[in-house]
């Protein structure tokens, strides 16, 4: 996204009450020369829906490393990135980025409304045992899914203005929508991504163990699900939507969908970094496939610490000698202080130079919300624990809160770790929203009332 301003899509419009997206494919996806008549084709066109997702637009600048991360206040801006870096979304650079991820978002919601309409009509088409339900409760969890994802950029959080009533639940192909409130849509959110769990449940083989072929074709074998919104990954949306509510019994709720993950999902925490890469991967538990030279071009260009001064550098308010020196996040920098290791196209695990994957859920982040969740239910001595029990996972064993601290102590320490958990992945910023904090910009400014910040709607 540096020294870059995209240009508005041309073939995607606003959407409005009365206008929709001219998204595709719009059924009329191919496999060979067939035309939606086998498993394959359907399976091509949910590929492609998480083939857009990766995008510069979405997930792969704009909503991550490249626009959100620096609302975080992690790092300094580059130059004519400030007022966005502040949350002053009212810049050329800020209205471009919030066309560009509104306009994608719903395309991408259009096209799960598309292949579930498909599901419907085509009954006649044959799939293995247990495929079709698999992709139509993966599709109907990722509408959910990127509802969401524009509830939490484009409206102010739930807790300071439930009755906001900026996004449209779009449920169809049909340029209609259903005009909600905040409260109302992620009541419907959080109800979709519970349904769309239940059947992952039975037919997810992340769950089962059970692939689906013999060819491994993406998104059926239980190693590729991470590619996927798989059934952990729907757990962990739903967590989020919850406690979004702020209620003690949402956080209640997460808490249990959290401690599922952390108990059934067979997640581990990378504890040396011999035989990895260097983001992590084995700890993804929902990733996209980047673009062959997508995070680590932009990494590179974000990160270099060149005589140019391109580079941008680690801010000095985020001290990563306050990691223990076991903590393998520090090797997520150089010598120069700078982050450009973390998304470095070279994989530990096959030696050959690949591109890293766009991290959307990890289990540090299942971690941090539980050890949230339980202290905002009433079990704060269980939130300690499972703070404590991450910070053990990440060699950070100094950095364990007694079993007397408060949940004031326990947010602090939270908010740290979000910082140093999620650099270049946006994750921080939803958190202050979620908590309407008042965060300390790279230039010593206060922003406040972070909660009541919204990306605009561009017409």
């Amino acid at each position: 996204m540096k020294k870059i301003i995209y240009t508005a899509l041309l073939l995607l419009v606003t959407v409005s009450c009365d206008k929709w997206f001219e998204a595709e494919p719009q059924g009329g996806g191919q496999s060979g020369a067939k035309v939606f008549d086998n498993e394959g084709s359907f399976r091509d066109y949910m590929n492609g829906i998480y083939t857009g997702l990766r995008s510069a637009e979405l997930y792969g600048s704009n909503l991550t490393l490249g626009g959100v991360e620096f609302l975080a206040q992690n790092f300094n801006p580059y130059a004519g990135a400030e007022a966005w870096a502040k949350m002053g979304f009212n810049d050329d650079m800020a209205l471009t980025i919030a066309r560009e991820a509104y306009t994608r978002l719903y395309a991408a919601i259009y096209q799960c409304n598309d292949i579930l309409r498909l599901f419907a009509e085509k009954k006649d088409v044959d799939f293995i045992a247990g495929s079709r339900e698999m992709m139509v409760a993966e599709a109907r969890g990722l509408r959910a899914f990127l509802h969401f994802e524009l509830l939490r950029l484009y409206s102010p959080a739930c807790t300071v203005d439930s009755g906001a009533s900026n996004i449209l639940w779009m449920e169809g192909t049909q340029p209609k929508g259903v005009q909600m409130t905040t409260a109302q849509l992620t009541d419907k959110i959080i109800a979709e991504l519970e349904a769309a769990a239940a059947e992952l449940a039975k037919y997810d083989p992340i769950v089962t163990g059970v692939g689906y072929d013999d060819l491994s074709l993406l998104g059926t074998a239980p190693i590729d699900r991470v590619w996927k919104l798989n059934y952990y990954g729907c757990l962990a949306a739903e967590a989020r939507a919850l406690m979004s509510r702020g209620t003690a019994e949402d956080f209640g709720k997460a808490y249990g969908l959290l401690t599922k993950i952390i108990g059934e999902g067979g997640y581990a925490f990378v504890r040396t970094v011999s035989g990895t890469d260097y983001e992590f991967s084995a700890e993804f538990i929902f990733a996209l496939p980047s673009p062959e030279t997508g995070f680590c071009a932009l990494s590179e260009e974000l990160f270099n610490p060149a005589p140019d001064g391109k580079g941008v550098t680690l801010s000095a308010r985020l001290d990563i000698d306050d990691l223990h020196a076991d903590d393998r996040r520090r090797n997520w920098f150089d010598s120069d202080n700078t982050m450009r290791t973390k998304f470095a196209p070279t994989s530990k695990i096959d030696k050959w130079k690949t591109a890293p994957a766009i991290p959307v859920i990890k289990i540090g982040e299942v971690y941090l919300m539980a050890a949230e969740a339980a202290a905002k239910s009433n079990q704060l001595p269980a939130g300690i624990g499972q703070f404590n029990d991450f910070m053990v996972q990440r060699n950070s064993e100094s950095l364990k809160l007694p079993d007397t601290a408060t949940q004031a102590q326990l947010m602090e320490a939270l908010d740290k770790q979000y910082q140093y958990e999620f650099l270049g992945e946006g994750v921080r910023y939803h958190f202050c929203k979620r908590l309407n904090l008042t965060v300390t910009a790279y230039d010593g400014s206060q922003i406040t009332d972070v909660g009541k910040k919204a990306f605009p709607i561009v017409k």
